[in-house]
C-alpha cells in the first residue's frame, strides 16, 4: 500500500542525495556571468572587431545577438531550470537527441583541459610581474638570442617589416628590419613554452609550468569542494574583479598618447567588410563562444535554480553584461595598442593580435613601456587569471553535475570523487606543459571547443526544442515557471527558423573552408591533420550515432518511433518546487488514510 501511494515521492535515501540549489538570485547571476564572460571577451572580440570592419562588425554582432545568441541563452537556462538536472538528464525530454548532451560534454571536456594551460601561462607572467625588472622587457637573459630587440628599441629601427612571420609562432609575431625578434616574443617562445620544433617532438616537461599547473588544480579543488555552495562564494570575487580591473586598464589606456589612433582602428566602420561572409561567421562564432552556448555551463548553472525563478530577466542581464565587457575590453586593449604603435612609429596592423598573441606578447610589450610596469603587469594578468578561473569553475561544475546526476551515490563521496576526477584531468594536462605542449593545446583550442562543431550542437538544440518537442509545448513549460511573457513570436521565429538555418549554414561554411592546420609556418603532418579532424568529430558524431542506435533498438523491440520524438516533463526527469512537493505529500497522505479507513 505504502509503495503504491508514495512511489512518486522521494525516499530517505533520495533526500540524502538531494540536488543543491542557489541560495539567492545573485548566486546564479554571478556564477553565470562568470561562466559566460571569459578570455574570449578580452582577447578575441577586440581583434575580430578591428579585423572585420571596426564598428561595421557590430552590425552582424547585434543582429545575431538578438536572433540567435539571446534566444539560445533563454533556451538553455529554461531547460536546466525546468528539468533541474544536468544536461544528460535534461535532454531526456527529446530522446532522439540524447546524443546531443554527450557531444556537448566532450566539447566541455576539451575546454576543461585547455583553460588550465592558459591559466598556467598567466600565473607565470603574474608571478614574474613582481620582479624588479620585467623579464620580457630586456634582452640580456639566458633565453634571448642575438636577434632580440626590446619594445623601446623598436623605435630606433628605421623600417619595420610585418610580413616576415616567426616560423615557430602562431600569434602573428613580427621580425624587424634586420630579422630582430621582440623580447616579449623570445620570452614567451623560449622561456615560457621552451618550444620544440614540431608536434612529434614533445620534449621534456617544463618544470615551473608543472608546478603552476599543480597549484591551480589544488585551488580548483578547494574552491569547489562543496559544489555550488562554495562556488557561489568564490564567484562573487572572481566575477566582479575582472570588471574592476578592466575599468582600471581602460582609464589608463585612454589617457595614453596615441590612444586615439588605436580607437579609430577599433570603432570606425568599414561597411565594405559586410560583403564578406567571413565577417558574419566571425560575429556568430564569437557570440556562441563568449555566451558559452552550445556547451553545458548554462544548463548546469540554471539547474540549481528554484522552479519559478525568473531566468527570463537574467538571460538579458547576462547577454547585456557580456556584450558590455567585450566592448569595454576592446577600448582598453586598442587604446594601449595605439600607444605602442605611436611610440614605436609603426602601424596598428603591426601590433594588433588575437588570442594568446595579445595576452602574452603584444600586451606585455605595452606594459614594458609604461611607468611602473610591474603594477600594470599585475593588474592585466590578474584580470586574465580571474576571467579564466571563472570559466573553469563553470566547466568543472558542469562536468561533475553529469557524474552526480547519472551516478547519484557518488555525491556521498563527493570529496574523493572530485579529487580523483581532478587528478585525472591534471595528468592529461601534463601533455600540454612539455616543450611541444602548445601544439596539442592549439588542436584542442581550434578543433575541440570552437568552430563548426559548436554551431552544429546549437543547431541541434533549436531543432530539438523548436520542432521535435514542439515550441508551443515548451512555451507552456516556460509559462508554468515564470508566468506569461511577451516575446513568444520572437522566440518561435528564432528557435524554429532563423537560428537553426543560420547556424547550420555557418557550420557548413566553416567545414568547407577548412585549410591544413598550421602553427605559424609549421604545418602539422598528415597524422596531425587527422588528429585535428578526429577531435572535432569526436563530439558531434554522438548526435547521429545515438539517434541511429535508438531507432534500431526501437525497431527491434517493435516499438513506435513516435516516443523518440518527445517525452513530457514527468517525475523521472522533473523535480517540482518545495511548495508543490509538500502539497503532493499531503495529498498522498490523505489518500492513504482514506484507504486504510476503508480497509478497517
Amino acid at each position: 500500500m505504502e509503495g503504491k501511494f508514495l512511489s512518486g515521492l522521494k525516499t530517505n535515501n533520495e533526500a540524502k542525495h538531494k540536488r543543491q540549489e542557489w541560495k539567492n538570485s545573485f548566486d546564479f547571476i554571478f556564477a553565470t556571468i562568470g561562466a559566460s564572460v571569459g578570455l574570449g571577451n578580452i582577447w578575441r572580440f577586440p581583434y575580430l572587431c578591428f579585423k572585420n570592419g571596426g564598428g561595421a562588425f557590430l552590425i552582424p554582432y547585434f543582429i545575431f545577438a538578438i536572433l540567435i545568441a539571446v534566444p539560445a541563452v533563454i533556451l538553455e537556462t529554461s531547460l536546466g531550470q525546468r528539468v533541474r538536472r544536468g544536461a544528460v538528464q535534461s535532454w531526456k525530454i527529446v530522446p532522439i537527441f540524447r546524443g546531443l548532451p554527450i557531444a556537448q560534454w566532450i566539447i566541455m571536456f576539451y575546454g576543461s583541459l585547455s583553460y588550465p594551460i592558459v591559466l598556467v601561462w598567466t600565473t607565470k607572467y603574474l608571478v614574474k610581474s613582481f620582479s624588479a625588472t620585467l623579464p620580457w622587457s630586456t634582452c640580456d637573459n639566458s633565453w634571448n638570442t642575438e636577434h632580440c630587440v626590446t619594445a623601446a628599441g623598436v623605435k630606433n629601427l628605421t623600417t619595420f617589416n610585418s610580413s616576415n612571420i616567426n616560423r615557430t609562432s602562431n600569434f602573428n609575431l613580427t621580425y624587424h628590419v634586420n630579422k630582430s625578434i621582440s623580447a616579449t616574443n623570445e620570452y614567451f617562445v623560449n622561456e615560457v613554452l621552451h618550444l620544440s620544433p614540431s608536434l612529434d617532438q614533445p620534449g621534456a616537461l617544463v618544470q615551473d609550468l608543472v608546478v603552476y599547473m599543480l597549484l591551480l588544480w589544488v585551488v580548483f579543488y578547494f574552491c569547489m569542494l562543496k559544489g555550488v555552495k562554495s562556488t557561489a562564494k568564490v564567484v562573487y570575487v572572481t566575477a566582479t574583479l575582472p570588471f574592476i580591473l578592466i575599468i582600471v586598464i581602460l582609464v589608463r589606456g585612454v589617457t595614453l598618447e596615441g590612444a586615439g589612433k588605436g580607437l579609430r582602428f577599433y570603432v570606425i566602420p568599414d561597411a565594405t567588410k559586410l560583403n564578406n561572409p567571413e565577417v558574419w561567421v566571425a560575429a556568430g562564432s564569437q557570440l556562441l563562444f563568449s555566451y558559452s552556448v552550445g556547451a553545458l555551463p548554462l544548463v548546469t548553472m540554471a539547474s540549481y535554480n528554484k522552479l519559478h525563478y525568473n531566468f527570463w530577466r537574467d538571460s538579458f542581464i547576462i547577454a547585456g553584461l557580456n556584450t558590455l565587457v567585450s566592448f569595454l575590453s576592446g577600448v582598453a586593449v586598442f587604446s594601449t595598442l595605439g600607444y605602442m604603435a605611436n611610440y614605436q612609429n609603426v602601424s596598428i596592423e603591426s601590433v594588433a593580435r588575437s588570442g594568446p598573441g595579445l595576452a602574452f606578447i603584444a600586451y606585455p610589450e605595452v606594459i614594458s613601456l609604461l611607468p611602473i610596469p610591474q603594477f600594470w603587469g599585475v593588474v592585466f594578468f590578474l584580470t586574465i587569471l580571474s576571467l579564466g578561473i571563472d570559466s573553469q569553475f563553470a566547466t568543472l561544475e558542469a562536468f561533475m553535475a553529469i557524474l552526480y546526476d547519472n551516478f547519484t551515490t557518488l555525491r556521498v563521496w563527493d570529496k574523493t570523487t572530485r579529487a580523483v576526477v581532478y587528478a585525472f584531468l591534471f595528468l592529461i594536462c601534463l601533455s600540454m606543459v612539455d616543450e611541444g605542449g602548445v601544439y596539442v593545446f592549439e588542436i584542442l583550442n581550434n578543433y575541440g571547443m570552437s568552430g563548426w562543431s559548436v554551431f552544429t550542437t546549437v543547431t541541434c538544440e533549436f531543432v530539438a526544442i523548436g520542432w521535435f518537442f514542439g515550441f508551443d509545448n515548451y512555451w507552456e513549460e516556460i509559462e508554468l515557471m515564470i508566468g506569461r511573457r511577451r516575446g513568444k513570436l520572437w522566440l518561435k521565429t528564432s528557435w524554429k527558423f532563423i537560428a537553426p538555418i543560420t547556424c547550420s549554414i555557418m557550420a557548413l561554411y566553416l567545414l568547407v573552408k577548412q585549410k591544413p592546420f598550421a602553427y605559424g609556418k609549421y604545418t602539422y603532418p598528415v597524422w596531425g591533420q587527422l588528429l585535428c579532424h578526429m577531435v572535432a568529430l569526436s563530439s558531434v558524431l554522438f548526435i547521429p550515432g545515438y539517434a541511429i542506435y535508438l531507432v534500431i533498438s526501437a525497431r527491434m523491440k517493435g516499438e513506435s518511433l513516435y516516443k523518440l520524438r518527445r517525452q513530457s516533463f514527468s517525475s523521472d526527469v522533473d523535480e517540482i518546487s518545495e511548495v508543490e512537493r509538500e502539497k503532493k505529500i499531503r495529498i498522498h497522505s490523505e489518500a492513504e488514510l482514506e484507504m486504510l479507513s476503508v480497509v478497517q
